[in-house]
């Protein structure tokens, strides 16, 4: 991948005048992400059925997760004398379901019982009933039926899965510095249209809770490389006076866990924009340095500083996806970016915060600040006209 020129993004632009992107600045705030709820139960194997019977064929697969439940597989059948018998069908997971009848045994003879069913449990889930006892043939006893399946993983709030949030707080702006309070699942965020580049002309944004959408905008690139406009959405203490109540900023060693995820469409807008996470790290009160994470490199641009030769092509633990690191500083200020390769976008992504920090650190790379201050994701747009460019959903769970 080749660039045209290192970008030298908010070199010359003082800080609160700018509102600024980290990068020129630099995804909604919830404990470690729930879960939704947990797969059901896998039921029970079928019984043996008489004498010359085979055995009975596995129960069905697990159920669906919590809320509606999903019936499990039918057994397999049971060659008894003459007769066939079929394993009694798994119960139905979800919320509350009852467990549907053993089958009949098949054939003539001797009696056998079949044993009880298993339990099937997902969500709030239900049970099985005993399967009723079956005829088999030749007089043989009939095996017992399965043992009981798995129970179901426990159902969380669903308030950190992407897809999945209860978005409040719309409105649609044309101002160039527009901050407004939003919120995700009743977390607080704050919104800024955020047009601070000395190329910015204007724009029109549109926002429902931290899903927006930069329905035009024009502009065109700083002399000293700047976007011309970073419209973001943020957690925590960040490039303005306001500082929604999300959890942030806090402590490194005070967080187990910092999940976020962002998904975005390009919505056939090519040109010269990224999409990008900006990470502020201080201590609390005062910002130290910037993290950023690319989802796309736009043609012709590039982050603050220089590629890391020793870190490209790189993979972060439980991250997805393959980056090249570059380093640099902003307003004497230290920035590390990951980026993913030209025509390599990702529209989506869900991390911990916290494995950049790790992987920073595992490299050797200068990372400075006692706090996490900020999350933040956006668009830094370099070239307009940009249409409908738009931010599908974005959390930041903290824990």
């Amino acid at each position: 991948m080749t660039h045209d020129r290192i970008r030298t993004a908010l070199l010359t632009v003082p800080l609160a005048a700018l509102l600024m992107a980290a990068c020129a600045l630099e995804p909604t705030s919830e404990p470690d992400p729930e879960e939704s709820g947990g797969a059901g139960a896998v039921a029970g194997s079928g019984g043996v059925a008489g004498s010359s019977g085979g055995s009975g064929g596995t129960g069905g697969g697990a159920g669906q997760t919590g809320g509606s439940g999903a019936q499990a597989g039918q057994g397999g059948s049971n060659a008894g004398a003459g007769g066939s018998a079929l394993a009694g069908q798994g119960g139905i997971a979800g919320s509350g379901g009852s467990g549907g009848s053993g089958g009949t045994g098949g054939g003539s003879g001797g009696a056998a019982t079949s044993g009880a069913g298993g339990t099937n449990q997902a969500g709030s889930g239900g049970t099985d009933t005993a399967g009723t006892g079956g005829l088999a043939g030749a007089g043989a006893a009939g095996a017992s039926a399965g043992a009981a399946g798995a129970s179901g993983a426990a159902g969380g709030t669903g308030t950190g899965e992407l897809g999945n949030g209860m978005m409040t707080g719309m409105g649609r702006s044309d101002e160039r510095y527009e901050t407004t309070e939003v919120g995700r699942n009743g977390v607080p965020y704050m919104l800024i249209t955020n047009g601070w580049g000395p190329g910015f002309q204007s724009h029109t944004v549109s926002w429902n809770g931290t899903s927006f959408i930069v329905e035009t905008m024009s502009g065109s690139r700083g002399s000293g490389g700047q976007p011309a406009s970073y419209p973001s959405v943020f957690c925590g203490r960040y490039s303005v006076q306001q500082v929604p109540d999300c959890g942030l900023p806090l402590a490194m060693d005070q967080i187990t866990s910092l999940r976020t995820g962002w998904r975005w469409a390009a919505n056939g807008n090519t040109g010269a924009y990224n999409a990008a996470y900006d990470i502020w790290l201080g201590n609390g009160s005062t910002f130290t340095m910037y993290l950023m994470v690319w989802l796309r490199d736009p043609p012709n641009e590039q982050p603050a500083g220089a590629p890391d030769a020793a870190n490209q092509g790189v993979t972060v633990a439980n991250v997805e996806g393959v980056w090249d690191i570059w380093t640099g500083t902003v307003n004497s200020r230290p920035i590390i970016n990951w980026i993913r390769r030209e025509g390599m976008d990702s529209s989506e992504i869900e991390f911990d915060v916290m494995d950049f920090i790790r992987d920073a650190q595992m490299r050797g790379l200068n990372v400075t600040g006692t706090h996490v201050n900020a999350v933040a994701v956006g668009f830094e747009i370099w070239q307009g006209p940009v249409t409908n460019l738009e931010s599908t959903d974005f959390y930041v769970d903290v824990n």
